[in-house]
């Protein structure tokens, strides 16, 4: 559940498995990180790893990111753009660590 009160994710583990809390806790910070930097991710994100921005609203905007006249992105196609977000950043800013 978010700040908000909405219930984002919902994991189901049968009773007779074990949880994996790694996973639990990966997704936790997925969902704090994309909020706070307005982001997505791809599957299995970790901190560190590229992440994906939104697509382009307009097709200039589309073309200066194709053109590479956006710092730090990298573009496979119009539509899909990914940049760097380093893990200290995240951790930071999401774990509140200094």
């Amino acid at each position: 559940m978010d700040p908000k009160g909405t219930i984002r994710t919902i994991i189901y583990y049968p009773l007779s498995l074990g949880r994996n809390f790694d996973e639990l806790y990966r997704v936790l910070l997925t969902l704090q990180t994309a909020d706070e930097f307005g982001i997505a991710t791809p599957a299995d994100w970790r901190p560190g790893d590229d992440v994906i921005i939104s697509p382009a609203g307009s097709c200039n905007t589309a073309k200066d990111r194709m053109d590479g006249k956006e710092a730090g992105l990298e573009c496979k196609d119009w539509f899909f753009c990914t940049k760097k977000l380093d893990k200290e950043t995240v951790l930071k800013k999401i774990l509140k660590k200094k």
